[in-house]
């Protein structure tokens, strides 16, 4: 039975690995129009056998999978991928779940059945710890990618801040600010803001593409400066002066993030001491005395 499921396990893999890499090919919207303008529909039999049989299956597996995870997860995931720059659809990031899911537990029982161990209860309990792994190393690392750029966007934005500041109070607009710190630095924080000068070139309103902005990224500060800009445009107040107090205030909270940081570093230096130099030292000092004792007792 092992090698039985261990064949199935790995065709689900490969299989499940094609469609994840058939889900980075782009936008599913433009992919869909370029092929129903170009090519044969995806169902119909001159399409290849992977658009017709293998993708649609998978597809079916891992979206019967997700309706049968909890909703609030399956939204605080597809919420995480928005905050992580979107690598890859929802659906997407399950298969790589499913992927792992099954590889791990089946490659340490073949692991095992090469080895010529007996499948005892505790394989079995390890096989299921190990597909505990494959779940939630994905998870994992989607929640280290999203506090990167997080921490990369809060990085950049005091210096977009006082560009936007200087730009308005130089006589432009609030786009065209926008655009010049799109154009001036790189990264995240640019390319957010590249997206939102392009919803508005479409016809969206600027509000909506601001706050769609703020939603996806989580950080608090600039979600404040899209209240801030709201706030200002619907009362008329000066844009400058209001971008002016809120560089201010980032840069007062930059201030008091690093003090804190700064503070914390003696109760986490703590640990090394008790753990590493502690123990050392206790050999430096008492290792002669335990020599001599035991000298003493063997004479």
């Amino acid at each position: 039975m092992i090698p039985i499921l261990g064949a199935i396990a790995a065709f689900v893999s490969v299989a499940a690995g094609l469609v994840w890499v058939a889900t980075l090919r782009g936008n599913p919207a433009e992919a869909r129009l370029g092929q129903l303008a170009a090519g044969p529909r995806p169902g119909s039999l001159d399409a290849a056998f992977g658009d017709r049989v293998m993708f649609p299956i998978i597809g079916g597996i891992v979206g019967f999978l997700m309706n049968l995870m909890p909703h609030s997860w399956v939204q605080r995931i597809s919420r995480q991928l928005l905050a992580a720059g979107s690598p890859m659809t929802t659906g997407g990031f399950f298969t790589v779940l499913l992927i792992t899911g099954i590889l791990f537990p089946f490659a340490f029982l073949a692991f095992v059945a090469m080895a010529g161990g007996e499948m005892t209860a505790l394989i079995f309990i390890l096989a299921m710890v190990f597909a505990a792994m494959g779940i939630m190393l994905p998870t994992f690392v989607l929640q280290t990618v999203v506090s990167s750029r997080r921490q990369k966007i809060w990085k950049q934005l005091a210096d977009a801040f006082d560009l936007i500041t200087v730009c308005v109070e130089a006589g432009l607009g609030l786009d065209a600010a926008l655009r010049q710190v799109a154009e001036k630095l790189r990264g995240p924080l640019a390319d957010e803001i590249a997206q939102v000068l392009r919803e508005v070139a479409m016809g969206r309103p600027r509000r909506e593409a601001l706050e769609d902005m703020a939603y996806r990224t989580q950080v608090r500060e600039l979600e404040t400066f899209v209240h801030a800009v709201v706030q200002a445009e619907q009362l008329g107040t000066s844009l400058g002066r209001v971008l002016r107090a809120q560089a201010l205030s980032l840069r007062v909270r930059r201030r008091q993030r690093a003090q804190e940081i700064a503070r914390r570093a003696p109760v986490k230096l703590v640990f090394p001491l008790v753990l590493m130099i502690m123990p050392t030292f206790f050999i430096i000092t008492l290792g002669p005395v335990g020599v001599r004792f035991f000298q003493f007792i063997s004479d």
